[in-house]
């Protein structure tokens, strides 16, 4: 295997007076489902092991129970052909014959610390993935089921390395590319700069900004939404290159699924310029990620074939990515792939007294909660320490929390 890099809620009143009255500081605290995830280091693997439904375990390999929510199939596709029987992941109908009901089987934790170095977990995700599709096309699954509240379900059932969550909910890996989803942003930015003439220099003139929500109007796919511009009415003056960052929402609105690649990423033999890309289908994403990339992640493939909607937006823009979570009860953006430990440690150093001793007070108080595909937060558990909060990679959605 590749190796593994470290990379609205409210108070109630009640709660809001023990703050005062007690003057010791606030825990703001998430409702959770019973289910959990314990983070637990296992010969060099922080794994987040989940308690969701697991049924059985041979040593290497755990099974766990998947309930998807609604019971209707969309046809009567024979159980025997909707079976994914991989080498680590695999997918099949559990024993009750229930079309809602699945059997998710994967490493268990021993499994991961005997099997993982030997094997390449990042390629059999890919191919699990690929499988999943073709059951999805042959109507395994219930209705309103989309391929990406799939495979978050099944993630969330399986033993994970807790610094690749965003691979496995998102496809954030070495390839360099986010699938969009519900509680992420976009913010762009492109300098404005007036050109020199015979008497004056170039000269910087501000910056052309949007900002754009990532929502969900269906269970099919996602949206853009428009949610902040700044010197949308400067940008005029360049024309069509002004115009493209506020144009989002409408380019994809036919497009229900999108993933960005990030420009920070790249394998050094050209500068890799941020790529938006939306299709209709797993399928035509798919095909056309594989176009960006054999073309070396510069450009958009071109336009003439119709399933897909493409944007390039040149190295002179900036486009990053960021995630919605919950600190303290406050709704905060913070960037895609940002650590829990990163956070604690940025809140111990400007606490005003020791750094030592707001960080010892931060994570003993520290609670997280990650919301689930189908409803709900699960409670994560972990060692109270620096390094332990270092491996878990934030999720969009995610409630965090620590006594201040």
């Amino acid at each position: 295997m590749a190796s593994l890099r470290n990379a609205s809620l409210s108070i109630t009143i009640p709660a809001f007076l023990s703050c005062l009255l007690f003057s010791t500081g606030c825990v703001h605290r998430t409702p959770v489902s019973g289910e959990t995830y314990t983070l637990e280091k296992n010969s060099g693997y922080s794994l987040l092991v989940p308690s969701l439904s697991t049924q059985a375990s041979d040593q290497d390999f755990q099974t766990s129970t998947l309930t998807l929510p609604d019971s209707a199939p969309t046809n009567d596709a024979p159980a025997q052909h909707c079976v994914i029987g991989g080498s680590i992941f695999s997918l099949a109908p559990d024993s009750t014959g229930k079309p809602n009901q699945w059997a998710v089987k994967g490493l268990s934790p021993l499994g991961w610390q005997k099997r993982a170095g030997d094997l390449d977990v990042h390629a059999e995700w890919n191919r699990f993935l690929g499988d999943l599709l073709e059951l999805e096309r042959l109507s395994c699954f219930p209705r309103n089921q989309s391929f990406y509240t799939l495979r978050r379900a099944i993630a969330e059932r399986i033993p994970l390395p807790a610094n690749e969550a965003a691979f496995f909910a998102y496809s954030f890996g070495g390839r360099g590319f986010v699938d969009l989803a519900p509680g992420m942003q976009i913010k762009i930015e492109r300098p404005l700069i007036q050109d020199a003439t015979p008497t004056t220099r170039a000269s910087y003139k501000g910056s052309l900004e949007a900002d754009y929500r990532v929502i969900s109007p269906s269970t099919t796919g996602v949206e853009l939404l428009l949610s902040h511009t700044s010197n949308r009415r400067a940008g005029q003056s360049l024309g069509a290159d002004g115009d493209l960052p506020f144009e989002l929402s409408g380019r994809f609105a036919s497009r229900p699924l999108l993933r960005i690649f990030l420009q920070s990423i790249g394998d050094g033999k050209a500068q890799p310029t941020a790529i938006l890309l939306g299709a209709s289908s797993v399928h035509d994403l798919d095909e056309t990620t594989h176009r960006i990339e054999e073309n070396g992640r510069t450009s958009c493939p071109p336009s003439s074939f119709p399933t897909f909607e493409c944007i390039s937006f040149g190295t002179e823009t900036a486009v990053s990515l960021l995630s919605s979570v919950r600190i303290n009860g406050k709704t905060e953006l913070r960037p895609f792939g940002t650590t829990m430990g990163y956070l604690i440690d940025v809140a111990s150093s400007g606490a005003g007294r020791s750094n030592i001793a707001a960080l010892t007070q931060t994570l003993q108080t520290a609670s997280l909660s990650r919301p689930l595909a189908g409803g709900g937060y699960a409670e994560v558990t972990f060692p109270k320490t620096i390094d332990s909060v270092s491996q878990i990679v934030l999720l969009p959605g995610d409630h965090l929390a620590w006594k201040h």
